[in-house]
């Protein structure tokens, strides 16, 4: 049996490399790893209600699946087992020269950083799945887990990442619906939305049922459900 202390972090990003974004998302979903089975189950009936057999992803959207959509945030927001977070950057003010060696990649994995540490927590165990993405150094993600695992060492009690890899996002249901909350921050941060799209709908709908202005401003740290943190950078 599967304790209750123990997580599994999805992971997932958008607009990171888009030269024509001005702001890219970096974005998890945590859930009890106890939780998974249900989960994955929950969203293969949505499948099968909606008799959609493509891949959850943000880039599918449009006005025939816009239900299935609607359905799978719906569900998202009335799980209570099921909390996502993401950092938010204006990709202009990342000073690549000064503070990251003028190296994007390598400024990409300290946002990463910056997330992550957010949802490790004292007492608790952690599988953290990244989505598979080409990296010029191979060492990447490595030395991500080496950060994380420096940070839980000096800032927290008995907690330890117990497993720590990229995987296809093709393969993985809960790495999909990640790519799907974080491309729909991507699109309401860096578009004009437009009502009579299916993204724009969509984008409208999460406000709505999230009784937000704007799901693009930074909300309380202690905002479980969706929790948004929006980096200024360095005076």
């Amino acid at each position: 049996m599967i304790a209750d202390n123990i997580y599994n972090l999805y992971c997932d990003e958008s607009r990171v490399e888009n030269r024509d974004s001005k702001i890219m998302v970096i974005g998890a979903i945590d859930i009890p790893r106890k939780e998974k089975s249900v989960i994955v189950a929950d969203l293969k009936n949505i499948y099968k209600e909606h008799h959609f057999a493509h891949e959850l992803k943000w880039t599918k959207v449009h006005d025939k699946f816009l239900p299935f959509y609607k359905r799978v945030i719906d569900y998202f927001l009335s799980k209570p087992s099921l909390w996502f977070r993401c950092i938010i950057v204006d990709k202009t003010k990342v000073n690549l020269k000064q503070y990251h060696s003028n190296d994007e990649e390598l400024a990409f994995f300290k946002f990463y950083y910056l997330l992550l540490r957010e949802r490790l927590f004292s007492n608790n165990e952690y599988y953290i799945f990244l989505d598979k993405k080409p990296t010029r150094d191979r060492h990447r993600a490595r030395a991500l887990h080496a950060y994380l695992d420096s940070f839980i060492l000096w800032n927290r009690e008995k907690c330890n990442i117990r497993d720590f890899h990229a995987i296809e996002s093709r393969d993985n249901l809960l790495i999909q619906l990640t790519d799907c909350l974080v491309g729909l921050v991507g699109y309401a941060c860096n578009e004009k939305i437009a009502d009579n799209t299916a993204k724009g709908q969509l984008a409208g709908y999460l406000k709505e049922c999230l009784k937000r202005n704007n799901i693009c401003m930074t909300t309380p740290r202690n905002e479980t459900k969706f929790n948004v943190f929006v980096w200024e950078g360095r005076a």
